[in-house]
């Protein structure tokens, strides 16, 4: 497997890249759109399926619950 040269970035590029993060695409000042019902209903299942927990280092996980029933 060959090796991929590293990019090399100027100032500039890693500023771009590090500060100030992605292209903001839309005003910032307009709100963003609202979220319909399909999508209010995806996200409380997803929220409803899986569990956050802390292992002992202190790192956060998602786990899927075992008593969320199948649909």
């Amino acid at each position: 497997m060959a090796r991929q040269r590293k990019e090399r970035l100027d100032a500039t590029a890693w500023l771009a890249k590090h500060l100030v993060g992605p292209a903001q695409v839309t005003d910032p000042r307009v709100p963003g759109r609202g979220t319909n019902e399909a999508e209010r209903a995806r996200e409380g299942e997803l929220r409803g399926g899986f569990e956050r927990v802390r292992d002992a280092s202190g790192r956060v996980y998602l786990v899927a619950r075992d008593d969320v029933p199948d649909a």
